[in-house]
């Protein structure tokens, strides 16, 4: 595509081979709709058909937020080398790519365009602040390599999961003073987070399925409440009012609809087997899944209800 870098050390398959492999990811054992209800859940939808199917970069990691022009972004590489890839939905095709840190481990997008990148080795971490073409506007220490990103509704603060070992914590990052001077202990066992409406409340997802809720003014744990099993990632709805939970193990995935108010799961919408990362569309009435196979990955739009 004319104006799209490539970054450094990717090979960008032929488009027929993309579309191909996105085809097969999403047909296929290991990125197929899952038709398993969670657990709990009032209503389960089974074999849930994407509305649109976007070929992402192997190798994908993680999932940026949808924006506003319809374009979401996904990190994806190799240990030796990374990138950032912003598609567009409608289209379901790539507009942009640039070269990140062979150490970034996921991403967010704030509405300003901003891309936030996590970034982890050893025992050290940090947030890289880039334009959407790749320039770097700042590098952000933190105390520990990031294992996620997730993005307040104020549009300016991200809330980054970091953590060595057996041991989590959620610094809370400004990106208008591009300073974390806050760090909220969680769960050891906490996969992934995402921010209340009033980001009074940060909500943390165990490997096991349960769901804390944490003071962002204390840092106490204030509540935990189950969502099912097996948790991989979390995302709040458009309008604050539910959770969108990915869960599964194995080949088996679906997304928990959880109703805020009660705690409770509404419907469980079945899933692709490789998701990884979920992302609400602007409305929430879809979500975006990121499904990542042995040889390609691709990025399902499903209807939450």
């Amino acid at each position: 595509m004319s104006g799209v870098r490539t970054p450094r050390g990717f090979l960008r398959p032929a488009a027929g081979l993309v579309v191909l492999a996105g085809v097969l990811a999403a047909c296929g054992s290991t990125a197929s709709s899952s038709s398993a209800p969670a657990s709990g859940s009032s209503t389960a939808h089974r074999g849930s058909i994407p509305v649109a199917i976007v070929p992402v970069s192997a190798g994908a990691l993680s999932l940026g937020p949808l924006q506003a022009n319809g374009e979401f972004s996904v990190l994806a590489g190799t240990p030796s080398s990374k990138g950032v890839f912003t598609y567009q939905l409608s289209t379901r095709r790539e507009v942009a790519s640039f070269s990140v840190s062979n150490q970034a481990t996921a991403i967010t997008q704030l509405p300003n365009g901003v891309i936030a990148v996590g970034l982890g080795t050893g025992s050290v971490g940090a947030v890289d602040l880039e334009s959407s073409s790749g320039q770097q506007l700042a590098s952000i220490p933190v105390a520990a390599p990031v294992r996620g990103l997730a993005l307040g509704t104020d549009g300016s603060t991200i809330y980054v999961l970091e953590g060595t070992g057996s041991t989590r914590a959620v610094a809370v990052l400004d990106t208008a003073t591009r300073s974390a001077a806050t760090t909220l202990p969680v769960n050891a066992d906490t996969v992934a987070i995402a921010s209340s409406p009033t980001q009074q409340e940060l909500y943390g997802l165990e490997s096991t399925g349960a769901l804390d809720v944490y003071s962002t003014a204390t840092g106490q744990r204030i509540g935990t409440f189950p969502v099912g099993h097996s948790g991989v990632a979390v995302t709040p709805s458009p309008d604050g009012t539910a959770l969108f939970v990915l869960k599964g193990v194995g080949g088996v995935r679906n997304v928990a609809v959880v109703n805020l108010s009660t705690e409770g799961d509404v419907r469980a919408i079945g899933a692709p087997a490789g998701g990884i990362a979920i992302a609400p569309t602007l409305t929430g009435a879809d979500v975006l899944v990121l499904a990542v196979g042995p040889a390609s990955a691709n990025v399902q739009e499903l209807p939450t209800s």
